[in-house]
């Protein structure tokens, strides 16, 4: 791998709630996401992503769900923000490891086929 085309992982804590992980690799973003999204964390997550998916060198957003735990209205909220915001700039804008909480709420709000989704395995 050419290790000027990857860049170091970079983790933040928004709050005691979630835990947000940022790796690039060329234009290819990976985030991951531990933790519980609600309004509290919200805001702050909605930056960091939308600042991520905005950046030139961010063609391709993926955001992986494994370790979310709980996902609030406003945490839908950010992701149909996100995906209008891809589609805008040209860019691609993807979900991984949806399951539990989060995959219910995007399927009860009929939102899930909006999202095209990676399917990468979960561990732990």
């Amino acid at each position: 791998m050419d290790l000027q085309s990857r860049k170091e992982a970079e983790s933040v804590r928004l709050d005691p709630d979630i835990r947000v992980v940022f790796d690039q690799r060329a234009d290819d973003c990976h985030v991951s996401l531990s933790g519980r999204i609600t309004i509290d964390s919200s805001p702050d997550l909605r930056t960091l992503l939308l600042r991520r998916l905005e950046s030139p060198s961010c063609q391709l957003l993926t955001v992986d769900f494994c370790e979310v735990a709980y996902v609030d209205i406003s945490g839908v909220a950010i992701l149909v923000e996100l995906l209008k915001a891809a589609r805008r700039l040209k860019k691609t804008f993807q979900l991984s490891g949806l399951r539990g909480r989060p995959r219910y709420l995007l399927e009860s709000t009929r939102l899930l086929h909006l999202f095209p989704e990676v399917n990468a395995p979960c561990h732990g």
